[in-house]
């Protein structure tokens, strides 16, 4: 398979298509395992939809410009996993195009040919919730636009031109869909300096676009009044890690390990080889900076998910592929290609489906798990306190408070008065027909707010509330 997606061909365009189908079109048929973070995705879109107001009446991290997407989806086909997966693998299969576009028109290797696309494809298949269509997933396209203006820049002879700020802008977007993206300013920034020659108004002009879009996006909420929500929302647990268990761990770095070996020797392998130009040996070393800089946005990721690791795709695919392409012979590179394809097929097919046993079953704190609950609370609206949001899937959720690690400065917090108000504000404007209370905060809102008593009563279900009709 190597050896044909050497050949230069139009006719790989389809290749990389079919690959991505072949890989991904057996699961169709099961949906894959839904997770609490896709979850809250559809929410967000569904509560938008409806007519609240993102960050004011909808409290989340998610990203404004990933609200949208799942907004526009929720409007045209409504919460869907089906849909949200199908076009996480378009977006996979255009990144894994746009990726092979740049290494062929820049010219980062010896010969053109379509093997970055092939290898960037099977490593989005790594882990399930890598098909997901996650913030991060969105987020690394506009990181790929970044990445061919600040190439181009390196390419031209008459030095870095005024594109720069082309480079900054991408950035800033990136950051509108998943916030520790932002980071990559100074990925772009060090670049700057130490491959180009460009000046100080050069640098000021990519820092002016990459603050562009947030000033955009701060203006656009404090025209509607929620410029303090828009920023407590967006920042908030941003240098937060939550706690997986150990089985999460083993499992995230499994399924990078041999990646991360792979894009080692092909580095090593590369940096040998003399044939390279001058402006290819620069390409190189961003790519380098490009790997450190996704580790310090790993850092700052909500959580240590293998979809997480999607902006590191750029760069092990680049090395990877010169680890590939300056193997000599064609036996061996064909038999040690063969063999990541299809450990990476097995590390995916475990997670989900496994061939031996129980599989990895990884993520399983992020899953969302069938809830038995009674079918008159079904199509409800829910306020589901706490962590686990699992309900959500049988109802609509209610209130803005949706995310728990935002939410519980008000509902944990009934004796100050700022979050009384509050709540009984969110209350009236959007109540719920069923409150399921996980972190035992109903009574003690309810003793200090006897209106929003008076309208609930409690069921036999132990933390499960319903409203009086």
């Amino acid at each position: 398979m190597l050896t044909i997606f050497r050949f230069n061909s139009l006719l790989h365009v389809f290749s990389l298509l079919l690959l991505v189908l072949f890989i991904k079109v057996p699961f169709w048929g099961h949906p894959l395992p839904m997770l609490i973070s896709e979850l809250e995705w559809m929410l967000v879109g569904e509560k938008i939809h409806d007519g609240q107001f993102l960050y004011k009446e909808v409290w989340t991290n998610v990203g404004p410009l990933a609200s949208f997407v799942y907004w526009a989806i929720n409007v045209s086909f409504g919460r869907s996993q089906f849909v949200y997966e199908f076009i996480a693998i378009l977006v996979t299969y255009f990144q894994a195009l746009y990726f092979t576009f740049i290494c062929n028109t820049r010219q980062t290797y010896l010969e053109k040919n379509y093997a970055p696309g092939l290898i960037y494809v099977l490593l989005m298949s790594l882990s399930f919730d890598m098909s997901k269509l996650s913030p991060v997933l969105l987020s690394t396209t506009f990181l790929l636009f970044a990445l061919n203006k600040l190439v181009k820049q390196m390419e031209r002879r008459d030095g870095v031109s005024d594109e720069v700020f082309e480079v900054g802008l991408y950035l800033g977007m990136a950051s509108l869909f998943h916030q520790p993206t932002m980071v990559f300013i100074f990925w772009s920034i060090a670049s700057l300096v130490f491959f180009t020659n460009a000046n100080l108004r050069q640098h000021f002009l990519a820092i002016l676009g990459f603050g562009l879009p947030l000033f955009l996006a701060g203006l656009y909420f404090y025209l509607y009044g929620s410029l303090e929500e828009f920023k407590y929302n967006w920042f908030n647990g941003i240098f937060k890690i939550k706690q997986y268990t150990l089985e999460d761990f083993k499992s995230a770095f499994t399924a990078i390990t041999v990646p991360s070996a792979l894009a080692v020797f092909g580095f090593l392998r590369q940096t040998q080889i003399t044939r390279y130009n001058s402006y290819q040996q620069r390409t190189q070393q961003i790519m380098l900076i490009w790997g450190i800089t996704s580790l310090l946005a790993l850092f700052l990721s909500p959580n240590v998910a293998p979809m997480q690791f999607i902006i590191f795709v750029p760069f092990f695919a680049f090395y990877i592929t010169g680890f590939f392409l300056h193997l000599k012979g064609v036996f061996l590179p064909e038999l040690l290609f063969s063999i990541l394809f299809l450990f990476i097929i097995f590390v995916q097919y475990q997670g989900v489906r496994p061939f031996f046993g129980k599989g990895f079953e990884h993520l399983a704190n992020m899953r969302v798990k069938p809830k038995e609950i009674p079918e008159r609370m079904k199509g409800q609206k829910m306020l589901v306190i706490g962590e686990r949001i699992d309900e959500y899937n049988y109802g609509k959720s209610a209130t803005c408070y949706l995310n728990w690690d935002l939410s519980k400065i008000d509902l944990e917090n009934p004796d100050n008065y700022e979050s009384i108000i509050n709540i009984f504000d969110n209350f009236r404007k959007d109540p719920p027909t069923i409150i399921i209370d996980k972190q035992n905060v109903i009574p003690k809102i309810f003793k200090r707010i006897p209106a929003l008593a008076s309208d609930y009563q409690k069921t036999k279900i132990e933390g499960i509330y319903q409203r009086k009709f």
